[in-house]
């Protein structure tokens, strides 16, 4: 992991300031929560520093690399909605997978699906998703499709697709629900475990 630094950064909507000159450091390997009040905009930064919505003024640096003005598939961060955003078409090994073959890593070369290295790369996809499904104990689970899951196991599916990516930096809206505080303290707990773990 790298650090993320943020400086001075701003944004306005419909004339209405939301982020005001935020400044932070969130050092390699620190979980840092942004706490406050519905409308004060913790999701506007999280989706700020993702890339998913545009800065007025300011900079986002992660390491040496300057993040404002790149894509969000340049960033190399991960992100858990608060509403999960499974695919509810895809299986939970292929959900946890999704971003493993969006990012061309290992396993995603449709042109050469026979070939060696081609297999070779899917398995190591494989074991990826294996992995990341014994740490949030969703092995069993793996065939089943999001509508046959629980609230809590959709949950551990949507940081399982976070976490499999291993990115640089993993920003999550509410991903353990304050109304659920029972439920929340396993994918707490996995997403504090991945953070030593992987880095």
């Amino acid at each position: 992991m790298t650090a993320l630094v943020l400086k001075g950064v701003g944004k306005a909507m419909a004339g209405r300031p939301v982020l005001r000159d935020i400044s932070l450091t969130a050092t390699a390997g620190e979980l840092l929560v942004l706490v406050g009040p519905s409308g004060s905009g913790k999701s506007t930064l999280l989706r700020a520093i993702a890339g998913l919505a545009d800065l007025d003024r300011g900079e986002i640096w992660l390491g040496d690399r300057r993040l404002d003005g790149l894509a969000p598939k340049d960033r190399d961060i991960a992100m858990v909605f608060q509403s999960y955003a499974l695919y509810p078409h895809l299986s939970v090994a292929d959900n946890i997978a999704f971003g493993l073959r969006r990012r061309r890593l290992p396993g995603w070369r449709r042109w050469d699906w026979f070939s060696a290295a081609s297999r070779q790369e899917r398995r190591g996809i494989g074991q990826r998703v294996r992995e990341v499904a014994d740490l949030l104990q969703l092995a069993p689970l793996l065939q089943r499709k999001p509508g046959q899951l629980s609230g809590g196991q959709q949950q551990r599916v949507a940081l399982g697709r976070a976490i499999a990516a291993t990115p640089n930096c993993f920003c999550g809206m509410s991903p353990f629900p304050i109304w659920m505080p029972n439920c929340a303290r396993k994918p707490a707990a996995s997403w504090c475990g991945c953070n030593g773990r992987w880095g």
